[in-house]
């Protein structure tokens, strides 16, 4: 599993009422209709959230390295201060905006009105670039406004102008009286579009620059002048002083698992005049068939490519694939051309080959089947600088060990959890998650030396203390171990 975290370069609302108005650092992000009693004109209120492209395809290119498949998703997250009036079913929508706009340098209650970046009607500062109004929207974008005084409030692409699979560009969350007041939205074809822009893969189509989102309510929301529908949600800006900030959450399945190992580097395979030293080749055990003397077969394959069979001695049992024969480890046979030839599946001319072949010792991990289980961080160093990437490696095995004949403690054993684990991280202090369980992307993964998954610590606050909780499934139990793995982020 992967999920690394970007955070906003710039974020701003803006406003109907105050159309010249800049709140480029305030705390707060709103989104919001606001209608009163006296005064039954709507103030319309919509977010603005950008975050980095080079940012962006960093994650894609060098660290999730999903470039040719673009195989990953991506969700845009804020999280609630205040909510309220959010009675009837009303949708929230989410766009990428066209055109560029300047965060600035104003807050909501500054006490002379800061116009320096982007407001209602201008997108860098009050008289200069206005946001385009009806009728001057260029193709597959569009905005709104109502009345001459506060025509604006940015504008937004509504068509993907081509890009395969992706119709429209527009993202949405339900929200209602007892729904959950943070936004956390997929916004995967959006990223894509961008990703796809910024590196010219977009062939003869229209590309479609990352300026950021455009948070903002439905259309038969906004500018509706009852009282009774007059919606407003607050969310933490990246100038909260919360651990809430804006985020975009890029993920990706990095999970592989695999509990034996056979090198083939520590033995030595000749094949009549053709010496073949320290191959590397994986080994695979999926088909094989019983021949004469007892070798094992399988299809012919192409170069130094190798099968592989466990024998009752856990030992491992290789045969050479290109030749289309099987040995048992320690004998040696010799095969005429005609008996090489005869055999089913054999691609080719093949030569007569005499092939001497030792044993080879294999790490084959076992896997935990008890629920009740010891789990533990191996080598957890305990503080972690925010931009560090971290494998977390777990010890596991048994609570109570079965008595066996062994020579080696099996306290001092290691095994696998089952494939069916996944991890989730804690904010010690307000015992919120800020990595929940997953089953696509904190998945565990495993390799012969056991269980393990990777944090990428960007996307932790940093100065804060946290918990790794292990959940995995053994026996239909659901087995959630919440022990004392803990670990902090430090600035550096």
């Amino acid at each position: 599993m992967a999920v690394y975290k970007l955070f906003p370069t710039q974020d701003a609302s803006i406003y109907s009422a105050q159309p010249a108005m800049n709140t480029g650092l305030d705390p707060i992000l709103e989104v919001s209709n606001f209608v009163t009693n006296n005064n039954p004109i709507s103030n319309v209120a919509r977010s603005l959230v950008k975050f980095d492209q080079l940012q962006i395809n960093n994650v894609i290119q060098n660290i999730a390295s999903v470039t040719s498949s673009l195989d990953f998703t991506a969700s845009l997250k804020l999280f609630i201060a205040k909510a309220d009036n959010v009675i009837l079913e009303s949708e929230v929508n989410v766009y990428p905006i066209s055109g560029s706009w300047n965060n600035g340098s104003g807050q909501y209650l500054d006490q002379r009105q800061n116009t320096t970046g982007v407001s209602w009607v201008y997108s860098d500062y009050s008289g200069s670039n206005k946001w385009p109004i009806e009728g001057f929207y260029s193709d597959l974008t569009t905005g709104s406004y109502s009345g001459s005084n506060n025509e604006g409030g940015c504008s937004w692409w509504t068509g993907s102008g081509g890009y395969d699979g992706i119709g429209s560009l527009e993202s949405s969350q339900i929200f209602n009286l007892r729904s959950d007041k943070d936004l956390n939205t997929e916004v995967t074809d959006i990223v894509k579009v961008w990703y796809s822009s910024s590196n010219d893969l977009i062939g003869s189509l229209f590309p479609i620059a990352n300026e950021g989102f455009i948070i903002k309510w439905e259309d038969s929301t906004e500018f509706v002048t009852s009282s009774a529908v007059t919606p407003q949600l607050s969310f933490y800006s990246v100038d909260t002083n919360t651990i809430y900030p804006p985020e975009l959450d890029i993920k990706w399945r990095d999970f592989t698992y695999s509990t034996s190992s056979g090198d083939l580097k520590h033995g030595r395979i000749l094949t009549g005049s053709y010496p073949i030293n320290e191959l590397t080749s994986s080994i695979s055990c999926s088909f094989t068939q019983s021949l004469p003397n007892d070798p094992t077969y399988t299809g012919a394959g192409s170069g130094a490519t190798f099968g592989a069979t466990f024998n009752s001695a856990s030992m491992l049992d290789v045969y050479v694939k290109e030749i289309g024969l099987g040995y048992v480890a320690g004998e040696t046979l010799t095969w005429s051309i005609e008996q090489l030839n005869a055999l089913p599946n054999i691609e080719g001319a093949l030569t007569p080959a005499e092939v001497t072949l030792s044993t080879f010792d294999i790490t084959q991990l076992e896997t935990v089947s008890t629920p009740d289980l010891f789990v533990a961080l191996d080598d957890n160093q305990g503080v972690f600088y925010s931009e560090s990437i971290n494998q977390f490696r777990l010890n596991c095995r048994p609570q109570f060990p079965v008595r066996v004949y062994t020579t080696e403690s099996m306290y001092t054993q290691n095994q696998a959890l089952p494939s069916a684990s996944y991890y989730a991280i804690k904010d010690l202090e307000t015992n919120e998650f800020v990595v929940d369980f997953d089953k696509q992307n904190t998945q565990i993964s495993c390799d012969p030396t056991g269980s393990f998954f990777t944090v990428y610590m960007n996307g932790l606050q940093p100065e804060r203390n946290y918990q790794i909780l292990i959940q995995t499934a053994i026996d239909n139990n659901v087995i959630v171990m919440d022990e004392k793995y803990y670990f902090k982020v430090v600035n550096g």
